[in-house]
């Protein structure tokens, strides 16, 4: 069985789409590094999922990637790669003398931002980074999330973590930070959302599970979803 493209994927999801009568719901989490991101996304579709009787939420995180790496012919590292990469007029120049057709950050983010569109559109989705908020900004019935926290708590979580000492801790979360903050501002060049997010919540001060609470009662009160069923 051949695997599926890109283009494939969103001719399938597309007509989908084309038979809704509107978007969503969805939502898109944002995170610092250091900060609850997949952890809260698992948390929140095992609590949607439980609300939905037909279980149709999805939590979406690096299958975006991976998507995009089958229908390239890519590893889901040169992908990433990629897409992160600052221009460069020299390797631009390399890559026109490839044989292959190595597509460029500016093309992996475009095609990227149409699935999240698409994601979002069919709905009952979770989208984890990617770029979500701004893809997703003009899209009805939907929820942007960001998730923050002091840095020195940052730093103390992912050295227990990942097990190394605070100054790495350290270094690891500014290199990531600098480098998420970039791709951020590639993203929103095009889609500038004002304010960036719907809702910011500081991990040091709330639990994963007390996030995922808020979160709930704010989709309630935005008419995403409906209130959880009373336990007899």
């Amino acid at each position: 069985m051949s695997k599926p493209t890109l283009s494939a994927y969103l001719r399938d999801h597309l007509e989908n789409v084309n038979r809704k009568q509107e978007p969503g719901p969805f939502l898109t989490i944002s995170r610092q590094f250091g900060c609850d991101g997949f952890e809260l996304g698992q948390y929140l579709l095992e609590k949607l999922n439980q609300r939905d009787e037909l279980g149709r939420w999805k939590l979406y995180y690096k299958e975006l990637l991976k998507q995009l790496a089958e229908d390239t012919g890519l590893t889901e590292d040169l992908i990433e790669r990629e897409r992160r990469a600052k221009p460069s007029l020299f390797r631009d120049f390399l890559r026109g003398l490839r044989k292959g057709n190595v597509p460029d950050g500016y093309e992996i983010r475009n095609k990227i931002m149409l699935m999240v569109r698409t994601i979002a559109y069919e709905g009952y989705a979770i989208i984890i980074g990617q770029g979500g908020a701004s893809a997703t900004h003009d899209i009805d019935n939907g929820l942007s999330i960001r998730v923050e926290a002091p840095r020195d708590w940052r730093i103390a979580r992912v050295s227990i973590r990942e097990k190394i000492d605070k100054t790495a801790a350290a270094v690891k979360i500014d290199e990531i930070d600098k480098e998420r903050e970039f791709m951020r501002r590639l993203y929103e060049e095009k889609n500038p959302p004002e304010p960036a997010f719907a809702i910011t919540l500081d991990n040091s001060i709330f639990r994963k599970e007390q996030m995922a609470d808020l979160i709930l009662l704010a989709m309630e009160q935005k008419g995403l979803i409906g209130p959880a069923k009373k336990q007899l």
